[in-house]
């Protein structure tokens, strides 16, 4: 089977962020590391390989930091991959970001099935996977917590919906598939795969190698305002008296609350 996993780079959350002119994120203060539910993704790939034989492309779109991410699931067993470097592509929103790696894909060829996290840890919009199905045509699962392969022409999966339930369906390949987490444990790249990992093909690409003729903001659907850290505010009152009077007090103050919004 031919997989490809898509794989982002995120800030890790427990970086320092400072936002510079209401515009970026000041990177100098920043550590990135993989997006988790992609790493569940990288593994996912790997275990149907290991069963099914076949090859596993890893996916990413960003600037040079990006590789040593890219080398990271490498060194986790994937076997190649394609790196989308172009600051077009960065500049736009979740359209061009798709449509970049969905030019990608077509580049691969006859991919068996497309991975991707459910959702980024940092912007969280769910968005790579339902567009990729949408611009390939085929089916599309969310929220994976299991999935099942038995030949390479269907694959069973569980869906995790709202109140702990779970949906198992049946669905034809080619297939795109968002992975939650907790679908299994990912590997730590051991050191013989870091080794190799560093040899392995990596092919770079830009918005004109991939036939990209709106890319940025003449590619966006949407458009970017503004970007602020919440202002966070903590503030406690004591009523005194009784629980009468107390209780009086509470509720005209929610009402004079409630006429403020």
């Amino acid at each position: 089977m031919k997989i490809v996993v898509c794989v982002k780079q995120v800030p890790d959350m427990e970086s320092k962020f400072v936002v510079v002119d209401n515009k970026k994120i000041d990177e100098a203060q920043i550590a990135f590391k993989m997006n988790d539910f992609d790493e569940f993704a990288v593994e996912a790939a790997l275990q149907i390989k290991e069963k099914m034989g076949g090859e596993v492309i890893i996916v990413s779109a960003g600037p040079e930091r990006v590789v040593k991410d890219i080398r990271q699931a490498f060194a986790m067993g994937a076997d190649w991959g394609i790196h989308i470097k172009d600051p077009e592509i960065d500049a736009g929103d979740s359209t061009v970001i798709a449509s970049a790696i969905h030019k990608a894909i077509e580049k691969i060829g006859d991919a068996d099935l497309v991975l991707t996290g459910v959702m980024s840890e940092d912007n969280q919009f769910t968005l790579t996977g339902v567009m990729l199905s949408h611009l390939m045509d085929i089916p599309h699962g969310t929220n994976i917590v299991k999935l099942e392969v038995a030949d390479e022409k269907s694959i069973t999966v569980n869906r995790e919906l709202e109140g702990g339930l779970n949906e198992v369906i049946e669905m034809s390949l080619p297939a795109v598939l968002s992975i939650q987490s907790g679908l299994n444990q990912p590997r730590y790249p051991t050191l013989p795969g870091i080794m190799k990992a560093k040899k392995k093909r990596l092919d770079v690409m830009t918005a004109a190698d991939l036939g990209l003729s709106e890319v940025g903001a003449a590619g966006s659907k949407t458009e970017f305002i503004k970007m602020f850290v919440p202002v966070s505010e903590h503030k406690a009152e004591i009523i005194e008296g009784d629980a009468k009077t107390a209780a009086a007090a509470l509720v005209n103050k929610l009402k004079n609350e409630a006429k403020v919004i």
